[in-house]
């Protein structure tokens, strides 16, 4: 549902683009929708399964793995849509091999940013006004390019977080 909303909202603000006539009365201009659009996808790509948060970057064949730990700190909009994702890689766990293949580039409309200690994940543009900073272990999928394509990241200690982490469904609130 968020990704049909999401494509409707670029879809609109191409159209409002092309054509500048508005069909509904929103107080938004081409490239707000644009943004709201990047992050309510941003939001659909970000899950909580099996106490594990999933970030879906892109769809591809699994070719490798990449199991690290380490410091978290998620960026969230007003509404708990996730900005940013920042790991702080604490120890490599046997990823050597993997590790030093990952490469900065663009996958999909994320941004994918790595040197030898930091991961840096721009999942969509807006204002942070929600930050969670905890610990985890990751376990990073990534085609035969080594694009990665998914993380899983098992929480490990919410470090005064777990407030944020319920807001945005990425802890059991119960």
């Amino acid at each position: 549902m968020e990704e049909e909303f999401a494509k409707f909202l670029e879809d609109y603000a191409n159209y409002l683009k092309n054509n500048k006539q508005p069909l509904i009365d929103i107080p938004l201009s081409p490239d707000d929708l644009l943004a709201e659009a990047s992050r309510i996808r941003a939001k659909s790509r970000v899950k909580l399964k099996d106490r594990r948060i999933i970030i879906q970057l892109t769809n591809g064949e699994e070719k490798h793995w990449a199991h690290i730990e380490g410091e978290i700190i998620m960026t969230f909009d007003k509404l708990y849509r996730p900005l940013k994702v920042e790991i702080e890689i604490k120890d490599v766990m046997d990823s050597e091999k993997v590790l030093k293949n990952l490469k900065s580039e663009k996958i999909s409309d994320i941004e994918f940013v790595t040197d030898n200690e930091f991961i840096e994940i721009y999942l969509a543009n807006g204002e942070a006004e929600h930050w969670a900073h905890f610990e985890g272990e990751i376990v990073m999928t990534l085609n035969d390019s080594y694009t990665p394509l998914r993380l899983e990241i098992e929480i490990k200690d919410v470090m005064d977080s777990e407030k944020v982490l319920k807001n945005a469904g990425l802890i059991p609130s119960s």
